[in-house]
């Protein structure tokens, strides 16, 4: 009976621990990109908090099980991630967006140029991947191809934040977790209130507790794996699919809570670019950074990959989500209602209950 519901055990304990570590990271990493232009910071600091799980996994499967095979694993992770932030995360932000009075919304509005720009960029990514993905081996200037390209998507980020003009100047707010107590704070990673006393940060005390929370951060990514695998044998499905499915929206819990937390502040454009941004990042950087670490530290230049029905499907699904998520926003930007968000929630479902029957 254990053996049945450990694996899910696993995957519970780790939403857990990766909630509360990437509120950490973030804290201290929003003190380190402090002088970044604000669009320099979302795609950096913001996006590398809420995919350092997605990241974390890949490292998991290459470093901590030592078993390039599972990169098939950490792909279908990454990808399912994609597919869950791009409808789930806006469909469940629209759904509980609140006014600047804290009252419930019927509809958002977002900024065309802004979501124009976003959807490109994780167009881009997402096509780069399923291209490279079609070869017989992934090589190591593949994984050079993705990184440059979320180099370049930094780079249009940082001219948009450069060409735009604030009225006000926005300066760097700590952003405090409550102290509540000792064993609260060990419970929940709360680092600077255990070793700092909640003090504002210091270089010092940021790069400290930032590093402990990547060591939980990985931790919880190699209970995930576990969590994954079990959940497979389990359940009779490929590991592939328990991938896709349990580790994605396990990796996926720092973006979903980022993002209403921004709709029920009003901030609803924050609300949708952070799920399509860190798309980008799981595509590119999340994914291909570690296989090019990999690659580099074993001497090779190629991960053989079995070009099989699964990977076919997951390839085209990929864009093909991606693209209706952008079409159903784009052409409803002006007002973004709660219809358009049951409708991506059911296009998850279908895609979900989809995969379970196709991929065996």
């Amino acid at each position: 009976m254990l053996d049945t519901i450990l694996p899910f055990i696993y995957i519970i304990l780790s939403c857990y621990l990766l909630k509360f570590a990437c509120d950490t990271f973030e804290q201290a990493a929003g003190y380190l990109g402090r002088n970044f232009p604000p669009g320099v910071k979302g795609a950096t600091v913001n996006a590398i908090g809420s995919s350092m799980p997605e990241m974390c996994v890949v490292i998991a499967c290459l470093f901590w099980f030592n078993d390039p095979s599972l990169v098939m694993v950490a792909l279908g992770v990454t990808a399912g991630s994609a597919i869950f932030n791009g409808c789930v995360i806006p469909a469940l932000s629209i759904i509980m967006a609140k006014d600047g009075n804290g009252k419930s919304v019927e509809h958002i509005e977002l900024n065309k140029r802004v979501l124009l720009r976003d959807v490109f960029w994780v167009l881009t990514a997402e096509v780069a991947l399923i291209v490279c993905l079609g070869f017989n081996s992934f090589t190591i200037w593949m994984a050079v191809i993705l990184n440059v390209i979320y180099f370049l998507y930094a780079v249009h980020l940082y001219f948009d934040a450069k060409n735009h003009v604030s009225d006000d100047d926005e300066e760097y707010e700590y952003e405090e977790i409550e102290d509540r107590g000792v064993f609260a704070n060990i419970l929940t990673f709360n680092f600077n209130a255990l070793f700092f006393s909640n003090r504002a940060f210091t270089a010092t005390s940021a790069i400290i507790v930032i590093s402990l929370a990547i060591a939980v951060i990985s931790g919880a990514s190699h209970i995930l794996v576990e969590g994954v695998l079990g959940s497979s044998a389990v359940l009779g499905v490929p590991q592939f699919f328990a991938g896709l499915v349990f580790g994605a929206a396990a990796s996926s819990i720092p973006d979903l809570i980022l993002s209403v937390k921004d709709a029920q502040k009003g901030d609803y454009e924050d609300a949708v670019a952070n799920p399509l941004a860190s798309n980008t990042f799981d595509t590119t950087v999340a994914f291909a950074l570690p296989l090019l670490a990999w690659f580099i530290i074993n001497g090779v230049d190629s991960l053989p990959l079995v070009q099989d029905d699964n990977l076919t499907i997951l390839r085209w699904s990929i864009v093909g989500i991606t693209a209706a998520v952008a079409a159903s926003l784009l052409f409803n930007y002006k007002k973004v209602t709660k219809t358009i968000a049951y409708f991506l929630l059911a296009m998850f479902t279908i895609w979900a209950a989809s995969m379970y029957f196709v991929i065996q």
